[in-house]
């Protein structure tokens, strides 16, 4: 008996009249053919007569029961059939094809969501059954995969705490300082103690934050208090602050890249040394996705190197040569390429 997956298949491809043949030959009976199709027996019988005389032929003998099928409609059920098989196995290929693409989560940290999340998709689209890309702030993301609501996160924080995962290394940025336009501070070579010091407080990314954590550790290293004031989740709104002149900053280029409308409203110089940068990493679970990891790799390296890095070399040219991006991800784009 033809299972109810295969039978949906047969009715899409054939018409009604074949599939009521085919199911007449399979069951030797009107009556039983009709059940099985959700026909009444009337209609079952219509579709036999239109076919027998679209062929001019009479193909049951209805006078036995079980009917029987007179040699025209062995030869008919036989080469439709035949036809049918080979249909199916191209059907279960196509699914087969399809089912084996994952349904993949990504999680984005915003700094690079903006710039790197269409060109994701665009590349992922033919490598996956369904593609998901959700943004937000590295521990928040981190929290998604570790519960398994993504699979894949780009994020500033490595989890290094954090069994089972694996991590690639994608990219390495500094941090510079950011100041209000009418400082006193501004063009100045400063120290750290003075930038403290100064009447204004720091605009701090909140300690939720993978960058508001980068910078505790940082003045944690040098045994710096900085008091804290002011914090904010978002570049733009600690941009916005600053521009009004509430304080100063410390950020990464890419997450300035986020706010360019803003950058002519805020002054940014080298922070003060010793200095400090960001890493980004693309995280999985240990040895899952690892096909989809290096055409993530190759896409957001060769998406830093082409479009980011020009942006960045306008607006910060002085810094430029303090971005790494992995070399390896980025050999990883030009083996794809060349495969093209």
């Amino acid at each position: 008996m033809r299972s109810p997956t295969r039978h949906k298949i047969h009715s899409v491809l054939y018409s009604s009249t074949l599939d009521t043949f085919l199911a007449v030959c399979q069951h030797r009976s009107f009556t039983k053919a009709a059940k099985v199709l959700g026909l009444s027996q009337s209609s079952v019988s219509q579709n036999i007569l239109k076919l027998e005389e679209s062929l001019g032929v009479s193909l049951f003998d209805r006078e036995v029961r079980p009917i029987m099928l007179k040699p025209e409609a062995i030869m008919l059920k036989e080469q439709l059939e035949k036809q049918f098989s080979g249909i199916e196995e191209t059907v279960d290929l196509i699914r087969e094809k399809n089912e084996l693409k994952p349904i993949v989560k990504i999680g984005v940290v915003d700094s690079l969501s903006s710039n790197i999340a269409p060109a994701l998709i665009r590349i992922l689209t033919e490598q996956t059954r369904q593609i998901s890309v959700l943004s937000g702030i590295s521990p928040n993301i981190a929290n998604d995969l570790i519960n398994k609501e993504v699979d894949i996160i780009i994020t500033s924080d490595s989890l290094d705490g954090v069994d089972g995962l694996s991590r690639y290394f994608l990219c390495q940025e500094p941090h510079l300082l950011i100041l209000p336009k009418s400082s006193h501070l501004v063009g100045e070579t400063i120290t750290w103690q003075q930038l403290i010091s100064c009447e204004i407080p720091m605009v701090r990314y909140s300690r939720r934050s993978a960058s508001g954590r980068i910078a505790e550790t940082h003045f944690s290293r040098m045994r710096m208090t900085v008091p804290s004031k002011i914090e904010a989740d978002t570049t733009r709104v600690v941009l916005s602050m600053i521009a009004d002149g509430l304080g100063w900053g410390l950020s990464s280029p890419l997450c300035l890249m986020q706010c360019p409308d803003m950058l002519n409203d805020i002054h940014f110089q080298p922070a003060p040394q010793p200095s400090y940068s960001r890493e980004l990493y693309v995280v999985t679970r240990k040895n899952e996705y690892q096909p989809l990891i290096e055409i993530i790799l190759a896409e957001c390296a060769h998406q830093l190197k082409a479009t980011l890095l020009p942006e960045i070399q306008e607006n910060f040219p002085w810094l430029i040569d303090d971005i790494v991006i992995d070399k390896h991800a980025l050999l990883l784009y030009e083996n794809e390429k060349k495969g093209c």
